[in-house]
């Protein structure tokens, strides 16, 4: 005992030295516990360990912070207030919840830290421990009195919400088997319409009404999507843009989390407020290319897009669903106007010359001979409808994977000669993009000097005359296709003075 008494002393000395005094919460911070001990062994330490600074924070906070549990024990034994708030609502319990610490999660709950903290907004150190995720310290703020099914002030989110959020299957268990609700939704958002920029380009918030499951999709959690569903979550759950969990894990990116759900009984024929199901979501990811402010980002599915697709086909999707409108704008940016009423997951491949995703379509049964309303179709998109006008989109694939486009339609015999309901055929697109598309379509029968509703030929709109342009800019003149196409004219009127009557 006087053997303590003395190293105290020593210690205390020690922090005195040079007549700058360590304060019990300089030594917290510094992670000096045996400073810690010195100090809580005289009488001044003792009455400081509550002594906050000037936001609230005291020694318990920081040792919490630190996943400090020694210290920690210290300071509580020293009579630490295991429910001290700083200015910011945070307590030591919710350091802990956020540390994923189930050990310093059990110290504070034994020195009465209240389970039922709200930390700010509504959130809850329940909520704190299911999104890190440590299913021990989730059991203990339950058994604690931690209300499992308390939602947060500014979207109305659980803790099941959170936990799945971040993929924790076992956090996730513990709240179901504990009563959290499976289809729990969150609050109706409503947001005054925001632009931003030169552009007046809307920005796109938030509609709420979004289910656990939800969660799970948008973040890829397949493991806690698992679980959710297992508990009985309604994989068929609409949002306000009435878009399922296996739509919403498709445009993330997310296709093993949503061949999944369909395969567990998620209708892949379940369309958005614009037509779209989940194949046309995986055609359309299979091609995404970068849009104005967001790019691309890879997908850490472990199944790619080309997979989705023969799952929800094998499910009994349907190949020639067409859309009602252009699909949903869910960035900033308006989308591809030219993919609008009358669309099929086809069109859209061919448009990006996707000539794999295009075959598992048409061996599923996709009609190479459906238009959308205006009467465009598949050929004249893989022929170069669209190339090198959009604003806001990249142009994706080469021009030797449009020709691939164009030759898996041809070969399926679809009519080189269709009009859209501006007079154009594949040939007035193919004019603009590619020599080669010409030489392939002329070699099939496609007419040459076609004219469409503003008396345009594809010579006239190889040179520009008639075509636009990329964002108001002049459209680009192609003079070698002009004059490969005046040549083909040649060849076909030489040809037929060469017949005979």
């Amino acid at each position: 005992m006087k053997h303590t008494f003395l190293v105290a002393l020593l210690t205390v000395a020690s922090l005195t030295a040079g007549g700058a005094e360590l304060t019990l919460v300089d030594a917290v911070k510094s992670g000096n516990r045996d400073a810690v001990r010195a100090i809580l062994a005289t009488p001044a330490g003792k009455s400081a360990v509550n002594t906050p600074e000037a936001d609230g924070t005291t020694p318990l906070h920081w040792a919490t912070r630190a996943d400090d549990g020694a210290t920690a024990r210290l300071l509580v034994g020293a009579g630490a207030n295991a429910n001290a708030v700083n200015r910011y609502g945070v307590t030591p319990l919710s350091l802990a919840a956020n540390n994923a610490s189930a050990e310093l999660v059990d110290v504070l709950l034994k020195a009465n830290a209240d389970a039922k903290t709200v930390i700010k907004d509504g959130e809850t150190v329940l909520m704190a421990a299911a999104r890190t995720g440590n299913p021990r310290a989730v059991q203990m703020l339950i058994e604690h009195g931690a209300l499992v099914d308390a939602r947060e002030a500014r979207m109305g989110e659980t803790a099941l919400m959170w936990a799945v959020a971040e993929n924790h299957p076992d956090a996730a268990k513990l709240l179901l088997a504990h009563g959290a609700d499976v289809n729990a939704r969150t609050s109706d958002l409503k947001f005054p319409k925001d632009r931003f920029g030169l552009e007046g380009v809307l920005t796109i918030l938030p509609h709420g009404r979004w289910t656990p499951l939800m969660y799970a999709a948008r973040q890829g959690s397949l493991e806690a999507a698992r679980v959710l569903v297992d508990a009985g979550a309604d994989v068929n759950a609409l949002d306000p843009d009435r878009s399922t969990p296996a739509i919403i894990a498709t445009i993330n990116g997310h296709y093993d989390v949503a061949a999944m759900l369909v395969e567990r009984g998620a209708d892949p024929n379940i369309t958005d407020t614009a037509g779209m199901a989940v194949l046309y979501a995986a055609v359309d990811m299979n091609t995404l290319g970068e849009v104005y402010g967001r790019p691309a980002r890879k997908s850490t599915s472990a199944i790619p897009a080309l997979d989705l697709m023969k799952v929800v086909l094998a499910h009994g999707a349907n190949p020639n669903a067409q859309l009602r409108s252009s699909t949903v704008q869910r960035a900033h940016t308006p989308g591809e106007p030219l993919l609008g009423a009358g669309t099929t997951p086809l069109m859209r491949a061919a448009k990006n010359g996707d000539a794999a995703a295009m075959r598992i379509l048409l061996e599923h049964g996709a009609d190479p001979a459906l238009t959308q309303a205006n009467h465009t179709t598949a050929l004249m998109f893989a022929a170069g409808n669209g190339r090198g006008t959009g604003v806001f989109t990249k142009d994706i694939g080469t021009e030797r994977d449009l020709i691939e486009a164009v030759r898996v339609l041809v070969e399926r015999g679809v009519d080189v000669n269709a009009v859209n309901d501006n007079g154009q055929t594949a040939m007035h697109f193919a004019a603009q993009v590619s020599d080669e598309i010409v030489r392939y379509l002329a070699a099939r029968g496609a007419a040459l000097e076609a004219k469409d509703k503003q008396g345009h030929t594809p010579v006239d709109l190889a040179l520009g005359i008639g075509a636009r342009g990329r964002a108001g800019g002049p459209p680009p003149v192609r003079q070698q296709t002009a004059e490969l196409l005046r040549q083909l004219i040649a060849q076909r009127g030489d040809t037929k003075a060469a017949s005979p009557q």
